[in-house]
């Protein structure tokens, strides 16, 4: 690790990273823009031979758009770089085309765990090998990764899509590893992974770093790289705000509170300021949802055990567990999308797991994804309207002649979606294409999408993961007025713990697949299985940290397989 220096508000252009020596990448006065947004500007970065380096501050300060700069991605989001230079090795990498980047030995693992779902793990692995020349170096690669993550191993002949989240970002850096990079970007790699997961990544990262990799980090949540990178730096609106080691930047009062949430710690606020307009004349009406004994399999794979739970109308009913026990499995159930093995789900008298997904959003469930589902080349409003597609009348027909009552249904559709979009906070960018936007406004798009349906029952999949601790309070306001306001149920999957206790009614916590704990937020707080199931120790039986019988906290994690 370099020696600790102070971390110091920095003018535009100044560099940071390795102290003097042999670097690995150069980025000089970088300038990035969108069209004609700039999104970067004036940014330099260091980094050192055998350091990782953290890339920080809240959405929408440029640190993703940092990385498709050196990468050479950013043609794909139709962004440019307008000047600077991008060095590896002392040659520019500015200008060069992705596949080039890669070559030259610099692989970007980007946000959302982008593997290919319906390849085994083992062919996921192979497609990295681009650019490698010879069996030797490949084989040396895949033993490298499987030490790493010998869970990819064993799961070698699964397909891609089935495996948990945790076990998708295993196998999104194995397959960046395949290529032997220099330099490895990791774009948000602890998105939507629960607190021991996290710390399992962090080491991971180390592992690497330490055979010789050098690491960039893009984090929202700042607290694992600012524990295990050597310098960091923080972004603000597309400037270098602050520099330094690691340890000095994490000292700071202004990062303590701007990106740790220190000063915001606690429950998130939740009280309603004003009520919101409604915008949409239909009542909800939402009815009881009951699960009863529902149990899924996956060939020999046991993901689902006989879970019950039940969500009284206009409730808030949060799903939690830790990485692969089960959570996106059941409200993929819930949705249509896997049949149960056994048991039933019953919603105001209508059996669910009989009907077909589209039969189901007909009754009014709408959903969100862990991993964004929205069209990056479309506008905010398109999106919009595309959550609207159910409610449309009018035929291909008559829409494609643009008749009078085509035109009447879709001003009234528009009329809605830039109503949902003014209380979602999108009404400045509904014509913006989203893959333009930062992530988090990208996901109280997702939200805003899933309302456009008019939904009686609302099923949220890690709708924070990845957010400050400021979005994460501003989504809670935003989600218990629509709740209010609706009179909805909502149906809750987060890890965000502080989010879930200040939002729901009741707890249903699974893990391996089963119901260890259900119960008001309070009771299930206190529940030691629970805290068992987290931490890897109960209250007062065992020190943090401390080995249960099950084995360590990043080994009982590394053995779980849900599907995502």
């Amino acid at each position: 690790m370099q020696p600790r220096r102070d971390a110091t508000p920095v003018a535009e252009g100044t560099a940071l990273g390795a102290e003097p020596g042999k670097a690995v990448l150069e980025i000089r006065d970088l300038r990035v823009s969108y069209g004609g947004v700039r999104a970067l500007r004036d940014v330099s970065v260091t980094v050192g031979e055998g350091e990782i380096v953290a890339v920080l501050g809240n959405n929408g300060a440029g640190k993703s758009t940092l990385l498709r700069a050196i990468s050479g991605t950013l043609a794909l989001q139709r962004g440019t770089v307008d000047s600077g230079s991008i060095v590896l090795h002392g040659r520019n990498l500015a200008g060069l085309d992705p596949a080039d980047v890669v070559r030259a030995g610099v692989v970007q693992v980007p946000e959302g765990r982008r593997i290919f779902g319906d390849l085994t793990v083992e062919e996921n692995l192979r497609a990295g090998t681009f650019g490698r020349i010879g069996r030797k170096g490949v084989a040396a690669a895949h033993e490298r990764v499987i030490d790493l993550f010998p869970r990819l191993h064993e799961r070698r002949g699964q397909r891609a899509g089935l495996l948990s989240g945790g076990e998708q970002q295993m196998l999104a850096i194995g397959r960046a590893l395949m290529s032997d990079p220099k330099v490895l970007l990791l774009d948000e790699p602890s998105l939507g992974l629960a607190p021991q997961l996290v710390d399992r990544i962090g080491e991971v990262v180390q592992q690497i770093n330490a055979q010789g990799t050098a690491v960039v980090l893009v984090e929202q949540n700042a607290a694992m790289p600012l524990h295990i990178a050597h310098q960091a730096f923080v972004l603000d609106v597309g400037k270098v705000a602050l520099k330094g080691s690691a340890k000095e930047l994490a000292a700071t009062e202004e990062v303590r509170k701007r990106y740790l949430g220190i000063a915001g710690e606690g429950e998130p606020e939740v009280v309603t300021a004003e009520p919101i307009q409604r915008v949409t004349k239909g009542k909800r009406n939402p009815r009881p949802l009951a699960v009863q004994g529902i149990t899924v399999r996956f060939g020999g794979l046991l993901a689902l055990s006989e879970v019950s739970l039940s969500v009284a109308p206009g409730d808030t009913h949060a799903i939690i567990g830790p990485n692969g026990a089960g959570k996106s499995t059941l409200l993929n159930v819930l949705t249509g999308v896997y049949k149960p093995s056994s048991g039933g789900v019953d919603y105001g008298g209508k059996p669910l797991t009989r009907m077909r997904p589209p039969e189901i959003a007909a009754l009014g469930i709408s959903r969100t994804f862990q991993n964004l589902a929205l069209s990056p080349t479309s506008t905010v409003r398109e999106n919009l309207l595309l959550g609207r597609h159910r409610l449309s009348k009018a035929g291909f027909v008559t829409g494609g002649l643009r008749l009078p009552r085509a035109r009447r249904e879709l001003a009234e559709q528009e009329r809605v979606v830039n109503g949902i979009g003014a209380l979602w906070g999108l009404a400045d960018v509904l014509d913006t294409r989203m893959g333009a936007l930062p992530y988090g406004v990208r996901k109280r798009a997702e939200v805003a999408r899933a309302l456009c349906a008019e939904p009686s029952l609302l099923l949220l999949d890690e709708p924070v993961a990845g957010m400050s601790a400021d979005e994460s309070a501003e989504m809670a306001r935003s989600i218990v007025q629509t709740r209010e306001a609706l009179g909805i149920s909502i149906v809750l999957v987060e890890h965000h713990m502080p989010f879930v206790m200040g939002l729901a009614h009741r707890v249903t916590v699974l893990d391996f697949g089963k119901v260890i704990s259900d119960g008001t937020p309070q009771h299930v707080q206190r529940d030691p299985e629970v805290l068992r199931a987290y931490l890897g120790f109960a209250e007062g039986s065992h020190e943090a940290g401390e080995e249960t019988p099950g084995g360590d906290a990043a080994g009982r994690v590394s053995e779980r397989s849900e599907t995502p």
